[in-house]
């Protein structure tokens, strides 16, 4: 009869133990495939900041002027996708946004929303003011709604800004926005989404 002493009882046991253990952990590796896209900490600041930063981006174009003399381009098309492809639209908005995430290699969408009429009742119609490609798994997205009113003037690009008309919007003959308030000053009031995202 063969005896074991304490010793080794201890040592085989350890010895089991490491043997669980390390058959566990390359199991749990070969069932998780970690990539460079895989959700972390890490990531999921990087969203959180980079949402951060298109709010302060609309906040201060919202206080400033400017993205209300965006929203007020007289060449922006309701029925086209994408209006500005390459980089934000010519005005101290754009500028704003080519220098904060386009020069960073950050990529961005600039969507317009607005509340439609139709047959059904009322429907959230959007309008791509900025289309730079489809938005990763991993964007963040910021928004500001603004208010336009009767008196607002139109802008039309020249060169590399906006330069306000004598149009007025209730005296304008188009416009790719519908006036939503009869016989109020506001003329309608929109959203205005950014969506960034890493290149």
């Amino acid at each position: 009869m063969v005896t074991m002493s304490r010793g080794q009882a201890h040592t085989l046991e350890a010895f089991v133990a490491a043997t669980v253990l390390l058959a566990s952990v390359t199991f749990a590796l070969q069932v998780t495939a970690v990539t460079p896209l895989t959700a972390s900490t890490s990531s999921q600041h990087i969203e959180n900041q980079q949402a951060s930063v298109a709010q302060g981006l609309l906040d201060a174009a919202a206080e400033n002027g400017t993205l209300e003399r965006t929203v007020l381009l007289s060449n922006i098309s309701s029925s086209q996708e994408d209006n500005y492809v390459d980089g934000g639209p010519p005005t101290a908005f754009g500028q704003m946004l080519n220098d904060t995430f386009n020069d960073r290699g950050i990529a961005f969408n600039v969507d317009i929303y607005t509340v439609q009429a139709n047959q059904q009742g009322k429907s959230l119609n959007r309008i791509g003011l900025v289309h730079m490609g489809k938005p990763s798994d991993h964007a963040a997205s910021a928004s500001r709604l603004v208010t336009l009113m009767d008196d607002d003037v139109l802008h039309e690009p020249a060169g590399q800004v906006a330069v306000p008309t004598n149009t007025t919007l209730d005296s304008a003959s188009s416009f790719y926005l519908e006036e939503r308030h009869d016989g109020d000053p506001v003329w309608t009031v929109l959203k205005v989404e950014v969506v960034v995202w890493r290149m």
